[in-house]
């Protein structure tokens, strides 16, 4: 019995090596600074029903390596992991991992900006997204890490540097009071090549199994971490997480935290998009398949600028609304007084009848809806609403407007309404466009495409289905971003 003891004493000793004592974590939480990051798309539940049943972006993960003491996890978490990750998957460096720790990015840029205090005692997510976002993201050979201070401040050089590595938008993928289906949309990211910053929340150390599956527990830490795959067959469905507390920690400084102590314990989660990756298809490795590809032939550079997208009218009844195309849509697509709609619903409906709009991106891009009502010559904004985001970072993955358990409902003025779906490879000013829309004196048609002139796909570059609201655009000019379709409807 003795020896039996001082084997259980040893086994338990080996596993609290890694615990908060020795290593730092450093995660602040505010709930009112998490709801202001836009919230990603709201994808119907049946995007989700297709999902592997594992993925893994390990392979473009730099070796882990220590924050050492300083509360600095989040500077780890999202310049040293996150960012550098996305930059391999941009650079297709899957296993290539000497020129991934070649081109790491710099937790101590990061962090030692946002840090709560002098004492480097922490920061919070929010603040390091914006930060990629605005300044962008050092390499780690230009701005080194250590843990014995976080003061520094960055040259101009360096910030002229890191201003190359700007990430364009950053989201989170869930409410804070309501996280439904996190691990369904944390699938759904990492299945579209995302990696995902985490937030652990009140936890108390990481003590892992032999299977290096974490052991739940309570506690008052907070720990940001990166979630790097998932595999539905381990442990019953876990997620692996990359940490940052060097190599001996885990499986070579990665474990797995299974899906019920995902949801129950992790608080936030946070998805960051490469500048450059902006127009890169969905999981396709192959660089000659990107959606903005380059091709050079005997010194001569073509762009195959890309666009595409599908729109349903679905009424309450599970019915689809009759659609037409209209005549010269393409020849007067981008006429600014070309005052026609590009589709027509053929059949007018009574005021009352309830409807949803159903909307599909091929490509990522933005995606903005806006509606216009005859009657009392209304423009509005209709998406994106409620803080949600307006970039569309899945492919071949739809939304549901308002959403999947409400419906638009024709109100009692009947006439002619508009509805204008943008598709864009950029971010829009969609309430300049909304104002301009209502200012002058011109049609509503008239109105968006004049707000619009300068960056509209031209109509010989778009070709649109006939039997369904859908386009595909393609353009030999980067200066074609944005394909508005309108839409008319017509209730009595």
């Amino acid at each position: 019995m003795k020896k039996i003891s001082i084997i259980v004493v040893s086994f338990f000793l080996s596993f609290s090596i890694f615990s908060q004592d020795d290593f730092g974590t450093g995660l602040k939480f505010d709930e009112k600074l998490y709801e202001e990051v836009p919230q990603s798309v709201p994808l119907i539940t049946r995007s989700f029903t297709a999902l592997p049943s594992s993925f893994s972006l390990k392979g473009y993960a730099p070796t882990p390596q220590s924050q050492g003491r300083q509360g600095s996890c989040v500077g780890w978490a999202s310049a040293f992991g996150a960012r550098t990750i996305a930059n391999a998957i941009k650079n297709n460096w899957q296993y290539n991992t000497s020129m991934i720790n070649q081109n790491t990015y710099s937790p101590a840029f990061v962090y030692n900006q946002i840090r709560v205090n002098n004492n480097c005692e922490g920061a919070y997510i929010e603040n390091a997204m914006k930060l990629l976002n605005t300044y962008g993201a050092a390499k780690m050979s230009e701005f080194p890490y250590t843990d014995q201070s976080c003061t520094s401040a960055p040259s101009s050089y360096v910030y002229s540097s890191a201003s190359q590595h700007k990430i364009i938008i950053y989201e989170r993928l869930a409410r804070w009071d309501n996280p439904v289906n996190l691990v369904g949309k944390v699938k759904k990211a990492i299945s579209e090549k995302n990696p995902v910053v985490i937030g652990l929340f009140q936890y108390n150390s990481l003590i892992l199994d032999a299977n290096k599956v974490w052991i739940p527990n309570t506690g008052s830490n907070g720990h940001a971490m990166v979630v790097v795959g998932y595999d539905d067959s381990k442990a019953g469905g876990a997620f692996e997480i990359m940490n940052s507390w060097g190599i001996n920690f885990g499986n070579n400084g990665f474990f797995w935290m299974r899906y019920a102590d995902f949801e129950r314990q992790v608080k936030t989660a946070y998805v960051l998009i490469d500048r450059s990756d902006e127009n890169n298809n969905n999981n396709n490795n192959n660089n000659n398949n990107n959606n903005n590809n380059i091709n050079i032939n005997n010194n001569i550079t073509v762009v195959n600028n890309k666009l595409g997208g599908e729109l349903t009218l679905k009424l309450s009844t599970g019915e689809n609304m009759p659609i037409k195309l209209a005549d010269g849509a393409t020849r007067n697509f981008n006429i600014v007084k070309a005052t026609n709609t590009t589709y027509k619903v053929t059949t007018s409906y009574t005021s009352g009848t309830q409807f949803r709009i159903y909307l599909k991106s091929k490509q990522r891009g933005y995606v903005y809806l806006i509606g216009f009502g005859s009657s009392d010559k209304s423009v509005n904004k209709l998406y994106p609403f409620d803080n949600f985001s307006d970039y569309f970072n899945y492919v071949d993955s739809e939304i549901a407007l308002p959403n999947e358990d409400y419906f638009i409902e024709f109100d009692n003025k009947p006439g002619r309404d508009i509805l204008c779906v943008l598709y864009s490879k950029e971010k829009l000013n969609i309430d300049d466009i909304v104002n301009k829309a209502r200012s002058t004196s011109d049609d509503f048609v008239s109105n968006v495409k004049g707000a619009l002139s300068s960056s509209m796909f031209k109509g010989a570059d778009v070709t649109f289905s006939s039997a369904k609201i859908s386009f595909d655009a393609s353009s030999k000019s980067t200066a074609e971003k944005v394909v508005p379709i309108f839409i008319e409807m017509n209730h009595q």
